[in-house]
């Protein structure tokens, strides 16, 4: 059995995001999940562990941006949309996390219709 070494339990999030990488490559992004210490993003550009990019996501027409260091990379097979699955640690004080997280509740609160 695999251990959960998660610090923050996770909620279901897909919202698109502009990257930014520490070399001023600018990208796009979707977000997976998000927690109250980070986010996990699927992208198409390989980033370093360590590296510290910029998040721009888009939430009900507004965008929210956020800043934070790549923690864990995976690569996902070649014929995927999206090449690489990353997790970003964000600092858990970073008030538009807790407005994503907030918005994310609400949503998942709402009757389906």
């Amino acid at each position: 059995m695999v251990e959960d070494r998660r610090a923050a339990p996770r909620q279901e999030a897909y919202l698109s995001a502009a990257l930014e990488t520490s070399q001023g490559e600018s990208t796009i992004a979707i977000t997976r999940d998000i927690s109250s210490t980070g986010l996990l993003i699927l992208t198409r550009v390989s980033l370093e562990i360590g590296e510290v990019i910029k998040l721009t996501v888009v939430l009900d027409e507004s965008q929210q941006p956020l800043s934070g260091k790549v923690v864990r990379q995976e690569k996902l097979e070649p014929h995927e949309l999206w090449r690489y699955k990353v997790a970003i640690a964000v600092d858990d004080a970073d008030p538009v996390l807790s407005r994503l997280q907030a918005a994310m509740a609400a949503h998942a609160a709402q009757p389906a219709t």
